[in-house]
Parts: C-alpha cells; structure tokens; sequence
C-alpha cells in the first residue's frame, strides 16, 4: 500500500497582525509591545516544521552547494506541479539532476585543499556522483559531459530563478503565496523564496550591482502574473470566503475568453528534460562566440529556433493589439471586419514611434507618435534585445524624474515604469528574459543627486528615461546623459528631450529619442455620457474625472494598521498626473520595446537565412558597440586648454571645478532612496567607532510583502485588458490543493488529518512567514573576486591608526554621527515593483508604497572623525553631497561638552553604553524633524507662472535660516586621505559650494587628484581602496550639526 502523504503540520505562532517579529524583539519599548499586545493575534499552534535556511544559520560549505545545487526549481511553474510531495515530475528530476552536477562542478573547487584532506574530497565528489547516477539514470550521459567539459558546461542555475524550460511562463503556482496553493507549498519549505539564491554576476569589472534578492524571488510577480488565480481571489483579503470564490470564477471564465479572443503562448521544447544552457557569465558583455556555445543547448538547435521564433512574434503581436484595443485603435472594426494592410499602416504611422535616419526624409510628414528615436538608437535597440534574447539575459528599464515622474497622488504600483512593467514582465519571462524596472524619480528634487554616481544608485539599464523638466533644467541634465552612457556595464537607449552635444560627441552613435506626451492617437473624453464608449483605459485620459482612484489602504486578513487611515495618499495635485496617464506613458514605452522585439524577432530569422545557423555574432554581440559609444564620447568631451572659443560640454560649464566628472565613469554610495541595490548604501562603507559604533537604522517595516491589489482598481469586466492577453497560455492548471474553509473561532487553527481543509487564519500565517523568509543567498562575486584578485590587508581602523607627520593626532572613526531621515526605516525600496517602502508603524496610509526617501548622516564638532572607504578608485575624484540646512542638533551628543564624550579610544561595546531607549529617541529626534524637512525639501507649491516651485525654497523667502545663521565664521571641516589631513575647508571656501547645482543638490570636491588616473595601471585593475575621513570643527557653535547624504568617486 503507498504510503500517505503526511498530514498539513501547524504553521508557527504568528505575530499579531501586521507585527513583523524581525522588527522589534524583547527589548520593545513598553508602549509599543502595548499597542502590539493590543491587536488582534492570530493564536496558532506551535510550528512543527522545520524550514530549510532560516535567517543566520550556520552551514557547511559542503552542504550550501550540494544542497542548492540539488535544490531544483522544477515543479514550482504552472507547467508541471506536484502538491502531494510525492515523487517529482520529469521537470523536477532533471532540475535536481543538473543542480547537483553544478553542484559537484563548484564543489571541486570549494572544498579546501589542506593536508589530509584528499581523501574526503574524493569521497564527497564519489559520493555525489554515485547518487547522481542513482536518481538520475536517465540523464547520465549529459551529466558527465558537463562535469567533464571545460567551456560552457554549466548548466542553468535554478536557485537564480531561470527554469529548465526558459520559453515557458515561470509565474505562479506554487509561488503564488497569495492564494492556498502557494501557501501550503511554502509552509512545506517549496518554492523559489526557499531556495538558494545565486544572482547573476557580470564579468565587466564595472558593471553596477543591480539585481537583488527580491526581484528575484518576486513574490508580487507570481501573485500578478498567475494565470489560473485571481489576485483578487486571494485568502489574504478581508473578504468571506464566499465573495473570495465568486472572484475566482469570474477571473477563470474571463482567462478562458481571452484564450478564445486573443489566443496564447503554446510553446513547448521537444528535447525538455535533457537540455543544457550555454553560460554567458564568463565573458565581457556576454558576448560569447558562437563556437563556444554549449553543445545541446537551445541556442545551438535550429529546430528550436525556428519553432521559437513565430512563436513569440505571435506573442509580440497579441499583446501589440491588446494596447491598441485599450486606446481605442483595435484591428477589429465594429462591423466585425478587421483593419486592411493600408489600415494597418496608418495607424501605426498615427501611433509610431517615428524612427528619423540620416538621409531619410520620407517620413518628415508623420506625427511623432508615442516617441520619436534615431535611426541609431532603434538599430541599437534591436541589436540590444536580440542579445538578451539569446543569452537568457536580464533587461533593465529606469526612469529618473520628479514628484510627477515618481507617481505622486497615486500609489506607487500605480506609476507609469511600475505599469510599463507589469505588463510587459509575463512577456519578457516567456521570451527568456527577466525584466527589472525601476522607477527612481524622487518629488521636489532632480537627478543630479543620482547621476554623479553613475549608475550605482540607478543600477544598470538598457533603456533610460529622463523626465524631471519641473524642477531641473539647464547643463546638469547633460551630466545625467553622459554618465548614463560611460558609468556601468550596459550603454542604453535615452529617451530624453535634451540631447545637447550628445550625438556630436559621440559621433553620431549615442542611442538617442524622446517620449512623447501628447494622446492624439486617442479617442478623446467629453462629458459623462460619452464616456461611456470610450474604452476604459484611454476614458478621461485628460485628467478632467476619474484622474485618481488610489488609496491607503486595501482591509486584509492578516495586517490591521494601528493607525486610522486615510482616504486617499497626499500630492493630489493639479500637476501630477492620474492613474490613467501614468499607465498610458508605460504603454508607450511598452509599444517601443514590442516594436524593437518584433523588428529583432526579424532580424533572427534574416540573419539565419543569409549568414547561416546559429545567428551570426555580428548581428547580436554587443561589446564593440559599447565600447565604440564611450570612446568617441571620452575623445571629444575634453576641456580646451589653450586660448580661444570656449568649447566646453554644457555639462563642463556646470562642472568648471572638476569637468573630469563629465568624461569618466562616475561610481557612487548614497542614502537616499530609491537605490538599486543595498550595497551601495553609504552606511555600508562607514568605518565603526573603537567601540563598534556606527550609524544604522532600529526600525523595520511593519508588515512584510507584497500589498494586495485594491479592489476599486479592477479592470471592469468586458474591458480590453492587455495584461491578461500577455499572461495567458494554453498550459493547464498546476495541480495544487486550493481548498480552505473559514475561521472556525475554535482554539485550533490546523488540520488533524489529511481531509480537513485549513483554515484561513492557518493561511495567512504560512503566507506571513514566507514573506518574512530570508533566502540564503550564494555571493558569486566575491567568488569571482576571490579567484581573480590576490586578499588585500586590511585596512580597519581598528586595527591600525596613522599618525600625522610628527603630531600625536589619530584619524579614530568617532561615535557622535547618527542616521535619520523622512522616514527611518531599515526597508527594501529600490524602485522596483518588488520594493516595499513607507510600512512605518504609525504611517497613516501603509499602501502608497512610494520609494522616495531622503536618508543621510547627520554629526556636529562633536561627533569626532567620520570615517569611511571608498573602493576601487582609479582616478583620483572624491565628492560628497551635504546639506548645510538640514538644521539639525544631534540628540547622540547634546548633552557631550567634548568630542565623543571624552571615549574617543573607549572600546567598551557600544551596547552596554548606548541603550536602545537611546536609540529610540535619537530616532524619535528624526522623525520630529521630518516635519521640518518636509517643509524644506518636500511639500511643492504651484507659481504663478505655472511651474512648481520647491517649498523650500519658498520657505527660505519666508524666513527660513539663512547661511549666516548657520554657517559660523569659525566652522572648519577637515579632510584626512589614508589616515593624513589633505585639506582643511574654511568657513568662506565651504561656503562657495553651498549653491545648488541642482535643486536639492550641493557637492563639496574632497579629492580631484589627476597623478592617480595617470598611473600604470595593470590591465583589468579596477583601482584601489582609499580611506576618507571628514570632521566639522565649530568652536563657538559645537553642536551645530550638517547632513552628510552621497559620496562619488571614481
């Protein structure tokens, strides 16, 4: 008789609702653990599963690759699912089976070579591929190959989230974890948040970090994206049951109808089981030869190539349609006939984008469309997606604005980039890409802040979009285009109006256009009742009703806010856009990449026939391109020396002190967010004080995961959705158990047996705690590192101190410094769909989600030396962004009469001197000064001639503390490089960079040393750490503070 599958064990006592147990442990303050006491817990049994990779574990080397490696990722799909925990489908097995031989590759040369160890070397790899041989029979043959073979041997890594198949729809299923299939999955330790993360590592020295844990995992994607669950279907709702079910009959009838309609991606690989993917990682670009592509894989099989390619032309077209249907341009007339070739043409004439070439004057006449682009930039697109495209490649797509650009009035998955790519992701992933996008747009303040790091704070991107006219004009817009194109690994698509001297610096190969702003295209909105024919998308596009439908809060089942909402989010404005525009703009960008997919998806087919199979490297390796852009740019941006016309980029003329910023590639950490990636936090390159002090953040989101979407924001039933066209497929269902019964009120809250259904408290708890997992995450690049670069000696100034000359001065990291900022949340917003940002306890609208955050480090005379290092820096430029008016005291050191309270070299950990009531209120001193910087830096109101105009400079009219009052005749702030005092800033030369280049955005130059770029560099060196360190010196005002944000270099 087969053996039963085991009962559905407990999950663990869950927190009170919306309580994030990361968040606050026993030394809670005792007004918050009441306010916690006070909510309604949801009482569970204990857990009696032990989950995989809990947070801080400690694991064997050994075990982390063989256990990651063995993990697979098989049945986590809608494709092949198994929910009984019974033996795994034949897309499972062979996902173990090529994890494990991945695994056995890594593990050669992970295990340490030490005297006597040879033989339990040996023994493991024996052993592993003895239980290879055993599991997985069937797959010997390619095993071994791989195992044995030197080049392009690996196969793909499921932990880093691709599938075996890599044309297939990877969303949903069991890591859907808004609905009981998903919920009971993850609390049996599957799906992709439990298993072991490897992100991607570019082998381009330069390349930003960009891809996190959590866009990875992507809980809000398989929650949106699952084409047999209704997201409104979901248990985490605070809606009965039955109303629950009655959504997820009408979302499975309305999928079945847009099948029918529209139909659906079909497509499946003949040889699935037994297909290795080429590895691209190992190379500049990925730009690998064709003669090294793996044997097998499915780049090498024609037969796989031409069946790909109509399929996802098909799949191109659908979802071109869809858009046009949305808007009112469909191919199906309302006579039941469809558009004629002629038609067709105008409307995609009307529509466009207009591609302008050199020489080509015959489309001169047409509109401008969506977007204009140069006949360069669309050649350079098409070539950037075929790349993609045949490297299973990430694609990145970025916008850097204003309070506009950033979604203001309307929640953050509201925005235009967040909708870009919610519809456009499910695409991307069935053509074997993973689509990142990021809206980076920050209110009241433009990109200067951000464009003087490269693309650290920006993160990669292969199509950039500038959009901050209301409150940056003029030469800085010139520096965001620059470094957009040398900082980084990818040189992008830049969509901005201001091109400047781009393309004749660049000779005329920059990838340049402009989106545009005006709905001709669309059928216009006039009254009520003839907005009634007007389709939903495209009704009231002007903004004259219905411009916002946004709210604070969607009730739940699992979170209950502590605070009353409110209604709506604040920014409500008349020059912030609605809803509808914000998804129109993302449609534009939508419909230039569904061009550029459809005009690459040519380009394979045409390429194979006239040069042969695979496609040649000439038509999709992108290396020379790149490096073609850059290099014209640094030849021609050079600042003249001699007498004469003055030649200078816009952007030197605003950079005068240091134009070298203009032509080199910028790096960067910073505080404000969004940032693309956590590392580049300037907190984490801050040196800790002797007693192990340093500026970090106590406070974490209140609840964990994605947020539910709001009911009022539902396509209304009978309405063209193209996102639904995009997702669907003709695979079936998973077979996942989805049955749940409703709180039973009873002191149980768990099944005794196999046949009783959970209960939705039991649901919501095994969701919860699968937000709240933390994925092991595998760090490739300091495996990487380690291979290529010999270790450094450490630098800490914990273990060494430099002296000054013959003083007795020691450069000692001080311990007066604290973080603050509008929010002093330790939280994930990187401007990605998966970011969540703004959950403070007491925020009274918990759903807006908007990323942007202003952060820093605030210190006075008496908070000592603040010290930190800057890595890899190769031409000698250090700058860092402060503010002189952020007006703050120090809470840390108001009551100290001298530097770092007389403990400068007091070593005494700082736990046992710096409580956490001392914490809390350092904190509570910056959240009190929220009001005051929001009044500065926030809020914005309109002129009277129409632009919007800064509260704080406003305030600054109205009495706002001038310079005198804050900058004191006797402030001083040193510099010290590599542990010596380089520079000291007197109060009159610190007063000449106070002027905002930008709004919001004044840089001080710590460092401009031209001997360091000049230097014999070793080919490949990527420069060397140098330490800084920074001390303000006020006699007269010692705790007058200022606010430390950004620091550049490169």
């Amino acid at each position: 008789m087969a053996a039963q599958p085991p009962p559905v064990p407990a999950p663990p006592p869950a927190p009170p609702r919306g309580a994030d147990p990361d968040g606050y442990d026993a030394t809670t303050t005792g007004d918050r653990r009441r306010q916690y006491d006070g909510m309604a817990a949801l009482e569970l049994e204990p857990d009696t599963y032990d989950h995989p990779h809990e947070e801080g574990e400690e694991t064997e080397t050994v075990g982390l690759v063989l256990q990651g490696g063995l993990g697979g990722f098989g049945n986590q799909n809608n494709r092949s699912s198994s929910s009984s925990g019974t033996a795994p489908s034949r897309r499972s097995k062979f996902a173990a089976s090529n994890g494990g031989v991945s695994a056995l590759q890594k593990l050669y040369h992970t295990i340490p070579e030490r005297p006597q160890s040879f033989s339990v070397r040996n023994l493991l790899l024996l052993g592993g591929l003895a239980g290879l041989t055993f599991l997985f029979v069937d797959n010997a043959d390619v095993a071994l190959e791989l195992i044995t073979s030197g080049v392009g041997g690996q196969l793909p890594d499921e932990s880093a989230g691709y599938q075996f198949a890599p044309h297939s729809s990877s969303f949903g299923g069991e890591n859907n974890l808004g609905h009981p299939g998903g919920a009971k999955a993850a609390h049996e330790g599957k799906g992709v948040a439990f298993q072991d993360i490897i992100i991607p590592v570019a082998n381009y020295g330069a390349a930003s970090k960009s891809l996190n844990t959590e866009n990875i995992v992507n809980s809000i994607g398989h929650y949106m994206h699952d084409e047999h669950r209704s997201p409104y279907a979901s248990h985490l709702y605070d809606k009965p049951k039955e109303f629950l079910d009655e959504q997820q009959d009408r979302y499975v009838k309305k999928m079945d109808a847009v099948r029918k309609e529209w139909g659906a991606w079909s497509f499946e690989d003949a040889k699935f089981g037994v297909r290795p993917l080429a590895t691209f990682d190992d190379v500049d670009y990925k730009d690998l030869p064709n003669d090294k592509l793996t044997p097998g894989s499915w780049q090498t099989d024609e037969e796989y190539v031409r069946k790909f390619i109509p399929e996802a032309k098909a799949l191109v077209n659908r979802v071109t349609e869809g858009i046009y249907a949305e808007y009112g341009s469909p191919i199906k007339k309302k006579d039941g006939t469809v558009l004629t070739e002629e038609e067709k043409a105008e409307r995609s004439r009307k529509w466009g984008p207009k591609i302008i070439r050199d020489g080509d004057d015959s489309n001169k006449d047409d509109p401008p469309g969506i977007a204009t682009l140069s006949g360069v930039a669309f050649d350079g697109l098409v070539r950037k997606l075929l790349h993609a495209l045949i490297t299973n490649d990430e694609w990145y797509a970025v916008l850097g604005g204003h309070s506009a650009a950033a979604g203001h009035g309307n929640q953050f998955q509201q925005n235009r980039q967040i909708t870009f790519h919610h519809l456009m992701e499910p695409v991307f992933d069935k053509l074997g890409m993973r689509l990142v996008s990021r809206n980076m747009a920050q209110g009241g303040v433009g990109t200067l802040q951000f464009s003087l790091a490269g693309k650290d704070m920006y993160g990669e991107a292969d199509i950039m979009e500038w959009d901050s006219a209301m409150t940056e004009k003029g030469n800085t817009v010139d520096l965001w285009n620059k470094q957009a194109i040398l900082s980084g690994e990818r040189v992008p698509v830049i969509l901005n109006q201001f091109h400047f001297e781009i393309m004749a610096e660049t000779n005329g190969t920059a990838m340049m256009g402009n989106l545009g702003t005006d709905a001709e295209m669309v059928p216009p909105t006039d009254d009520q009742e003839q907005a009634k024919t007007v389709p939903y998308a495209a009704r009231w596009l002007n903004g004259k009703e219905e411009k916002y439908n946004a709210i604070c809060w969607e009730p739940r089942s699992d979170v209950a806010p502590l605070e009353q909402q409110d209604a709506h989010p604040a920014s409500q404005v008349s020059w912030h856009p609605g809803f509808r525009y914000h998804q129109f703009q993302g449609r534009k960008v939508a419909l230039i990449l569904l061009k550029g997919l459809a005009a690459a998806l040519d380009q394979w087919e045409a390429g194979i026939e006239a040069d042969g199979f695979p496609l040649a490297e000439k038509y999709w390796h992108v290396g020379s391109m790149y490096n073609k852009i850059r290099e014209n740019l640094r030849t021609h941006v050079t600042t003249p020396v001699a007498e004469g016309d003055d030649i200078r980029s816009p952007c030197e003329h605003s950079f005068q002190f240091l134009p070298r910023v203009c032509r080199v590639a910028m790096r960067g950490y910073g505080m404000w967010e969004p940032r693309a990636h956590n590392d580049n936090d300037f907190l984490n390159i801050i040196e800790p004080a002797p007693n192990g002090y340093r500026p970090s953040w106590s406070e974490k989101s209140y609840y964990s995961g994605f947020d539910v979407l709001p009911f009022n924001q539902a396509v209304p039933d009978g309405e063209v959705d193209a996102h639904l066209i995009a997702i669907a497929t003709t695979f079936p269902a998973p077979d996942l158990d989805h049955d749940w019964v409703e709180d039973d009120h009873s002191d149980t809250n768990s099944t005794s047996n196999n046949d009783t259904p959970p209960t939705r408290r039991w649901l919501r708890a095994a969701t919860q705690r699968a937000f709240r997992h933390k994925p092991r995450v595998i760090d490739t690049d300091a495996y990487k590192t380690a291979k290529k670069i010999p270790p450094k000696k450490s630098t800490s100034r914990r273990k060494a101190s430099r002296r000054l000359g013959d003083g007795d001065e020691v450069i000692t990291p001080g311990r007066g410094w604290y973080a603050s900022g509008w929010r002093n949340l330790d939280d994930f917003c990187d401007g990605s769909a998966q970011s969540t940002c703004g959950r403070d306890a007491h925020s009274k609208c918990l759903g807006v989600g908007h990323n942007d955050n202003h952060k820093d480090v605030s210190g006075n005379s008496l908070s000592g030396w603040l010290v930190f290092t800057v890595p890899k820096m190769k031409e000698g430029i250090i700058l860092i962004r402060m503010e002189w008016w952020c007006g703050k005291g120090n809470e840390l050191s108001k009551d100290w009469s001298e530097v770092n309270d007389g403990k400068t070299l007091d070593d005494t950990p700082y736990n046992a001197t710096l409580t956490r009531h001392k914490r809390i209120l350092i904190e509570k001193e910056g959240r009190e000064g929220i009001k005051r910087r929001q009044m500065v830096e926030r809020q914005e109101l309109q002129s009277d001639d129409g632009e919007v105009e800064e509260m704080g400079h406003r305030h600054r009219q109205l009495g706002k503390p001038t310079p005198d009052q804050l900058i004191h005749k006797d402030l001083k702030m040193d510099v010290a490089i590599n542990g010596k005092i380089t520079k000291t800033f007197d109060a009159e030369e610190w007063r000449k960079y106070i002027g905002e280049m930008s709004k919001n955005c004044a840089v001080w130059p710590i460092l401009d040393d031209e001997s360091m770029a000049e230097r014999d560099w070793d080919e490949g060196d990527e420069g060397e750490p140098v330490e800084v360190g920074i001390r303000f010196r006020i006699d007269s005002q010692p705790h007058q503070g200022y606010c430390i944000s950004h620091v550049y270099y490169a």
